[in-house]
């Protein structure tokens, strides 16, 4: 065999090489893409499924913390409406109020 033949055959075994390698990279490429839309909407899916009970979590939250606050306001109140000084606080507030309204409207 004559070098000239030689180097064509190994030139057109690595074209025929390469053209194979480039087929099995333009596969592995599309597997990929398929694999990573599966994988992006599964992850989307999971995604909007942990958003939803985040967000059910915070109203319950809000729900809770609220009814806890109106109980605990409820009791604070309960304790100043039961307390002498806060009658006397607010007839006497009152009362300096109404005078002081007053004596302004004579001074006038």
């Amino acid at each position: 065999m004559e070098p000239q033949d030689e180097v064509r055959q190994v030139y057109e075994e690595t074209q025929a090489r390469m053209a194979e390698l480039y087929r099995e990279y333009e596969q592995i490429k599309a597997t990929q893409a398929r694999l990573k839309e599966r994988n992006q909407a599964a992850l989307d899916q999971e995604r909007d499924r942990l958003q939803q009970e985040l967000r059910q979590l915070e109203a319950e939250f809000g729900l809770t913390l609220l009814f806890h606050l109106g109980e605990a306001a409820r009791k604070s109140w309960r304790e100043i409406l039961d307390q002498e000084n806060f009658w006397q606080f607010v007839r006497f507030g009152g009362l300096g109020f109404i005078l002081g309204l007053v004596v302004r409207s004579l001074m006038s």
